[in-house]
């Protein structure tokens, strides 16, 4: 680890040449889905179309609700939400400005990426390679065009961890850094693992100075010095821990409060939707760590030794970063998460696989110089140019396939949710209310209430889900509210789909090549209660 590290005017070439590569790996992602969905573009995943309905009621007045009128804790993204809210309000309209907005934080994470490589490896070089690496994953780059709060998450969580880095470097936390750990756990729920990992390593590495400080100061001062030196330790201690704390729940807090009170539930509704705790590593967890490992795997397979062994090493140079790399996708694996979607759940540690792979390959080159284990007899630049070339083809290489996938996506998000969305315009009336599995297009295109069968905005679904005769109480739910439309993928609720008797199919879309949804056809029903 080197000090003097932070971002100064040196580094304006390599920033500026890591934001040109940013921009053209996006632009071929947009040039493919607009030439593939023939100018109709839009997102990848329905999700983003959520994140509008929120964003759109908060614009409007009906604050954070996605039936206007009924404030519900469904956004996981608060902070996403009140940027898109904001977006929109000044005129911004979706989804294009969304895409617009999660762009510039793809670009925003570059840069994040470059000042953390640079502050863990000490070079321009490394710190520019590691941001290019990140800049030309083709999952990143799905992220940055996806109008998902991802790459958000991403760049504050870097910018987190470095200020946090730096920080523990001059032994004085700044509220800034704590402010940045706040902001994080607003863009994504897993922000509140990151700051319990930094206020570990904070609190740790605290008191491990002050124990050192008492016992250099028993040796060297009087019986009453060594007391007004405790008090002043005791005082510094606290100002250390407990303000950066304290200021962390004064940002977070709100929303906590806000959601306990629609939901009963601290956490977002998302979290009880999906999320079965369970600490025994069984098949599911065993599942998701393989998933984990071959996507790790992919993005990089040169890059994947030398990132093990600069996880290995960070262990005690940069506990938190090693902390976060390695907890986040066992914590994920303990709360049996499914990792669909190109593990779009585990897209923000790209960048800090990228930051670790590079510090363990300068370390590794290190280490082979003294062992005598490696010889280059060219030059300096010849060796650094013949790296970054290697490094840089181990993420390449599947760009191309990744820009063809996400257009196939986006195609795949229009020609389900989006024209369903359209024919619920055209043949149900203004007030009628829908009950679906997927909320986001449909919703925002139809602007009809919903009942959401997934649970996300509608939490009284959420026992339900977990129960034995799970669709037929579904059912009994859906009666008593009066839904008229339920659309569905009849693979999600079989028994449900097969209700005849209450159920009759008015219309359906299938997908001839799914690359994204839950299922292959979705259905409209027509309710008969």
């Amino acid at each position: 680890m080197r000090n003097g590290t932070r971002i100064d005017q040196s580094d304006a070439p390599w920033l500026a040449s890591l934001l040109l590569v940013g921009c053209l790996t996006l632009s071929l992602f947009a040039f493919s889905a607009h030439r593939f969905t023939e100018g109709q573009g839009g997102v990848p995943l329905d999700d983003a179309w959520i994140h509008f309905q929120f964003a759109r009621n908060l614009a409007r007045g009906d604050g954070i609700s996605f039936n206007p009128g009924q404030p519900t804790s469904g956004s996981t993204a608060p902070l996403w939400t009140l940027l898109l809210a904001a977006a929109y309000f000044v005129g911004g309209r979706f989804p294009v400005t969304g895409q617009l907005m999660s762009g510039a934080c793809f670009l925003a994470t570059l840069m994040a990426t470059y000042a953390l490589g640079k502050r863990i490896a000490g070079t321009h070089w490394a710190a520019w390679l590691a941001g290019t690496v990140v800049a030309i994953n083709g999952r990143m780059v799905w992220a940055g065009l996806s109008a998902l709060e991802t790459c958000l998450f991403a760049t504050l969580s870097l910018l987190a961890i470095t200020a946090h880095l730096n920080d523990r470097a001059i032994r004085r936390y700044r509220l800034s850094t704590a402010a940045l750990f706040g902001l994080a756990a607003l863009s994504r729920p897993e922000g509140y693992l990151l700051f319990a990992l930094a206020l570990t390593d904070l609190t740790v590495h605290t008191l491990r100075n002050e124990l050192q400080a008492t016992h250099h100061a028993e040796h060297t001062k009087r019986h009453n010095s060594r007391l007004t030196s405790r008090a002043s330790r005791v005082t510094c201690l606290v100002s250390r821990i407990l303000l950066p704390a304290a200021l962390f729940a004064a940002i977070v807090c709100p929303y906590l409060i806000f959601s306990l009170r629609t939901s009963g539930h601290w956490l977002p509704n998302t979290y009880h939707a999906k999320a079965t705790v369970s600490l025994l590593p069984n098949r599911e967890f065993r599942d998701f760590l393989s998933v984990a490992a071959r996507y790790l795997i992919l993005d990089n397979p040169l890059l994947l030794p030398f990132f093990l062994f600069g996880l290995f090493l960070l262990i005690e140079r940069a506990p938190l970063l090693s902390l976060w790399d390695a907890g986040l996708p066992l914590a994920y694996a303990f709360l049996r998460a499914s990792l669909y979607q190109h593990g779009r759940y585990l897209m923000p540690l790209i960048p800090c696989n990228a930051a670790i792979g590079m510090w363990g390959l300068l370390e590794a080159h290190k280490l082979a110089r003294r062992r005598g284990w490696w010889r280059w007899r060219g030059s300096p630049r010849a060796l650094g140019m013949s790296i970054s070339l290697l490094v840089l083809s181990g993420t390449a290489w599947r760009l191309p396939a990744m820009a063809n996938l996400y257009a196939w996506n986006v195609d795949n998000i229009n020609e389900m949710h989006v024209t369903l969305g359209q024919w619920v315009v055209d043949h149900t009336p203004p007030d009628a209310i829908l009950a679906l599995n997927d909320i986001g297009a449909i919703t925002y295109v139809s602007e009809r209430p919903v009942v959401d069968l997934a649970g996300l905005v509608t939490p009284e679904v959420v026992p339900l889900l977990r129960a034995p005769d799970r669709d037929a109480r579904l059912a009994d739910l859906l009666a008593e509210r009066d839904v008229e439309y339920v659309i569905i993928l009849p693979n999600w609720f079989p028994q449900l789909a097969a209700r005849s008797d209450l159920l009759e199919p008015v219309h359906q879309v299938t997908l001839a090549r799914n690359t994204i949804t839950g299922g292959d056809t979705m259905v409209v029903y027509q309710a008969r209660w």
